[in-house]
């Protein structure tokens, strides 16, 4: 199955991917099939992403004042894709920085795209994330949130090397940290109003990504008893497993429920 298919994408939708495993891979692999649609695809960021993972559009450059609707309408209408962010990265010169919020609201009607898709998040590269305070960074014009996880971080130690603020998870529910982490505690995680569904805009649909999920076996049956664990929030509509990085379809099932 297509990811646009799992997730029920529709023309007019702003989508934040957030959490960690596979995020910026979501977004791109989402893009691609919605451009081999023709639709006309705008995405973005409003955290920080690597320039050579921007290098995967047909055209991405830096949105200010000076850049002309005209000329990002004239580029989706070459390229059918185009990124946009604010600059190169003070702090580190292989990645960019994304828009503010602010400047996100406006742009799926002024440059005339058919959706547009924002990370969100960032993880520092980790497979599984509980957000800090002031994170994620979803702007309220979003129509759906895709909380991503990475079924490797199952059976990992539930410390900061392999869980994004895994002392968060801990304080929260008295689990140990070091011990390894179980489907039941990714599930608590991402279906916890603080955590996985922290500033999810209320009018948003939600669907979970359990990326890097392969397609029977062992893991595969990890990550469905996640989904059917997740799925007990009535805030959540779907769990998509799959692989975005897979040379066929990404997705190999959808739980929803009944």
């Amino acid at each position: 199955m297509l990811l646009r298919e799992a997730l029920r994408v529709q023309r007019g939708d702003v989508v934040s991917f957030v959490g960690a495993g596979g995020k910026t891979a979501a977004l791109f692999r989402l893009a691609a099939e919605l451009r081999a649609e023709g639709w006309r695809v705008l995405a973005t960021t409003t955290t920080r992403v690597a320039s050579y993972e921007i290098a995967q559009a047909p055209a991405a450059f830096q949105f200010n004042s000076a850049v002309a609707a005209g000329h990002i309408r004239d580029q989706l209408d070459e390229h059918g894709f185009v990124f946009l962010y604010a600059g190169g990265d003070s702090q580190n010169a292989h990645k960019v920085v994304g828009l503010p919020l602010p400047v996100i609201g406006g742009l799926i009607d002024s440059m005339n795209s058919d959706v547009l898709l924002i990370e969100a998040d960032g993880a520092r590269r980790l497979p599984f994330k509980v957000p800090r305070a002031h994170e994620p960074a979803i702007p309220p014009e979003t129509t759906l949130v895709v909380p991503v996880a990475g079924v490797d971080a199952l059976d990992q130690p539930l410390d900061e090397a392999h869980v994004y603020n895994a002392a968060r998870l801990c304080d929260r529910y008295g689990f140990a940290e070091g011990e390894r982490l179980i489907p039941p505690w990714m599930a608590v995680a991402l279906r916890d109003p603080q955590l996985g569904l922290r500033g999810v805009p209320d009018w948003a649909r939600v669907c979970v990504l359990l990326n890097k999920t392969p397609g029977e076996g062992y893991v595969h049956r990890r990550a469905r008893r996640v989904a059917q664990l997740v799925l007990r929030s009535a805030r959540i509509e779907a769990v998509a497993l799959g692989a975005m990085q897979s040379s066929g379809e990404p997705v190999c099932e959808v739980q929803r429920r009944v």
